[in-house]
């Protein structure tokens, strides 16, 4: 049964004992606020929706943001330093808020507020490290939330980032020039190897000769951005580009950056005079040239996607090409 006390002058103490349950107790200062809370607890334990409010009604996001960080529940993710860069953001606007105080409603008003002046793939980013939060404190804190996570009731931002560029021959033949000209020597074949197998930036980067079998035509890629390890078929070009390449004490197959290819690589671009084309559209380019060699099932096990669906974002056939091929 509820019982209520008053405490001091202003004060109600609410408490709830019910068999097979914790006892719950909450102080008010209104005794028809205690009275309501009370037939709302014990009308749960009743039905058996009870849920415990008491630790997430003292913890705080701030504290939940630290011991997440604290306990490196960050390590393994592959965009570590921007996860950790979010969770503190998050921490500065719901710090001070108890876990039960964030509403979908603040959830929506921030993340409109964050859409001001960032893309909607960035607010998604957000609002996912604030859902994997919430999440942390569930399941690897034991933190139970009588409101839920208040990200499972917010409509994401719609995203349209799909791109679909891929070079002319014209343009291929401008951009091939350029790269001749560029001062890093490893920009070119990486470059080369980009269009040829459909390899991301980063894991062109990440290649070590100990990963290639130059016999067997193979490069092991043992972690790629979706988690997976996977092995890329080397065409005879591919082969011969990786051959042509100097070998290096580290082991690595180039010893450059990703800022450093970045850069190089819009350098190439603004030379040969080509307007919006980024390095990752290269994927586009090759993926496109691969279709018209593999199956779609191959194609999707070859470029890392789990699906033929989600090759479908970077293939393009020209329309010529599907009239050729129905005569």
């Amino acid at each position: 049964m509820g019982t209520i006390r008053k405490r001091g002058d202003y004060q109600f103490q609410a408490q709830v004992r019910r068999a097979g349950y914790p006892p719950q107790s909450k102080t008010f200062d209104a005794r028809k606020d205690a009275e309501k809370w009370v037939r709302a607890l014990e009308r749960e334990m009743d039905t058996g929706t009870f849920i415990p409010r008491s630790e997430a009604e003292r913890t705080t996001i701030a504290k939940l943001a630290e011991r997440y960080l604290i306990e490196d529940r960050v390590s393994e993710m592959k965009g570590r330093r921007q996860e950790e860069q979010r969770v503190n953001a998050i921490s500065d606007k719901f710090g001070k808020y108890h876990l039960s105080a964030v509403s979908p409603a603040m959830v929506t008003e921030w993340m409109k507020e964050l859409g001001k002046t960032r893309s909607p793939q960035t607010v998604q980013h957000y609002a996912a490290t604030l859902g994997r939060l919430y999440k942390a404190a569930t399941v690897d804190f034991g933190i139970p939330l009588p409101l839920g996570n208040p990200l499972t009731s917010v409509r994401m931002p719609a995203v349209r980032n799909e791109r679909d560029r891929i070079l002319d021959a014209n343009e291929a033949k401008r951009l091939d020039a350029a790269l001749d000209k560029s001062r890093g020597q490893h920009l070119k074949p990486i470059v080369q190897l980009a269009l040829e197998t459909a390899m991301r930036r980063g894991e062109i980067l990440g290649l070590t000769w100990d990963n290639i079998d130059l016999n067997k035509q193979i490069a092991f890629l043992p972690n790629t951005k979706n988690g997976d390890s996977r092995t890329v078929p080397l065409s005879s070009r591919a082969v011969a580009i990786l051959k042509g390449l100097p070998r290096n004490i580290s082991g690595k197959v180039f010893s450059t950056s990703m800022t450093a290819v970045t850069e190089g690589f819009q350098r190439a671009v603004l030379r040969a005079e080509i307007e919006d084309f980024h390095f990752h559209d290269l994927r586009h380019c090759a993926v496109s040239a691969l279709a018209k060699k593999l199956s779609m099932h191959e194609l999707a096990k070859m470029v890392g996607h789990r699906s033929p669906r989600s090759v479908m974002r970077y293939y393009k056939q020209d329309d010529a090409d599907l009239v050729r091929k129905l005569g």
